[in-house]
């Protein structure tokens, strides 16, 4: 695969996020049915999960082609995609983070700072940082997905500050915290694998959704991997991110990809799912967090496989086959397409494996 290919993905990301906030009359109309149903729509928030995932695509993307003399063009746009967002959300919240979705935007903002040294990644990043200092725990420290409103813990949340605190320097943080609760609370006994939340109730974890759904499982390998990937992993949370990668070995689909829900390997691919897993696995793969064990070698193998399946389902740099947004737990429309989320995934993974 030449690296035209890999461009046109590039491209069409930083279009994505420079667009995310541009809301057609069609899509507001939409999204006013969807409200009026009880689903879930589109938030005002710059930083919000949706703009996250393309920021993290970016991120990484900028990371792969930092030295690459012919790349000089696409980084600067990569760049002022990234500080228009930032000048945005300022513009749009006056510096004020919200949602614990954030915290995957945030550490867009980290590698972005460290790559660029604009203060301006890091004093966004800093916002990020007070604002799930001061989030809503339950009775054991998980941080709550919507503290407030209810009790559940995420396997989305779990991942996004999981990111964040491997990358922020920061010692009142403490990732392997956070990962090991879920594991403790959120996994299936017999088989190992993820709910997609649970609730603590009377010090009893009421585990909640399906078995595995794919993004859960997303979602929880990148905090993992990250963190395992930073260095910050303690003896216990490597063994279960270790644990996790032979899951994604198992039930890696014949055509490279993971499905929507990840043992049904003969289910609809989620390109979502495929580039969460495939960049967790690859970023470890690039930080020699395996060694030279036989799992690296065949991590090495999944990631070429998952490679032709990403472009397999991209046109023209625009990614397909990624599953529509969850409404609550099991509540998982069978809808795909192009979404923010598989887009910034899936550059993220070509980027660690470009």
């Amino acid at each position: 695969m030449d690296n035209s290919a890999y461009y046109e993905v590039v491209g069409k990301t930083v279009e994505q996020l420079n667009n995310i906030m541009n809301v057609s009359l069609s899509d507001r109309i939409k999204d006013a049915v969807k409200k009026a149903l009880g689903r879930s729509v589109r938030t005002k928030d710059p930083f919000f999960w949706h703009a996250g995932m393309l920021m993290v695509g970016l991120v990484s993307a900028l990371e792969c082609i930092e030295k690459d003399d012919d790349a000089g063009k696409i980084r600067d746009e990569i760049s002022a995609s990234l500080e228009s967002h930032v000048d945005l959300w300022l513009r749009k919240t006056g510096g004020k983070v919200s949602f614990v979705d954030d915290a995957l935007a945030g550490f867009a903002l980290i590698k972005a700072y460290e790559i660029t040294g604009n203060e301006k990644y890091k004093k966004a990043a800093d916002a990020v940082s007070s604002y799930l200092k001061n989030a809503g725990r339950d009775a054991e420290g998980a941080i709550l997905y919507n503290s407030g409103r209810s009790g559940n813990i995420f396997a989305d949340g779990i991942g996004q500050v999981s990111v964040f605190m491997a990358a922020c320097d920061d010692k009142e943080f403490d990732a392997n915290e956070q990962l090991e609760l879920f594991y403790k609370n959120g996994m299936d006994e017999e088989s190992g694998l993820c709910y997609h939340g649970y609730e603590l109730k009377n010090n009893v974890s009421e585990k909640k959704g399906i078995l595995c759904w794919g993004r859960a499982f997303g979602w929880l390998i990148m905090g993992a991997g990250v963190n395992a990937s930073l260095g910050k992993s303690n003896e216990e949370s490597l063994k279960h991110f270790t644990d996790m990668c032979e899951a994604a070995l198992k039930y890696q689909r014949k055509d490279g990809g993971w499905s929507w829900q990840m043992q049904a390997v003969d289910g609809h691919i989620d390109l979502s799912a495929t580039g969460m897993i495939a960049y967790a696995l690859g970023y470890a793969l690039s930080n020699d967090v395996f060694g030279e064990g036989n799992i690296s070698s065949r991590i090495s193998e999944a990631l070429k496989k998952a490679k032709e399946c990403i472009y397999a389902h991209t046109e023209s740099g625009i990614v397909t086959d990624s599953l529509s947004s969850c409404d609550d737990f099991a509540v998982h429309y069978q809808t795909y397409g192009n979404n923010p989320w598989g887009q910034g995934a899936a550059l993220a993974a070509l980027s660690v494996m470009h």
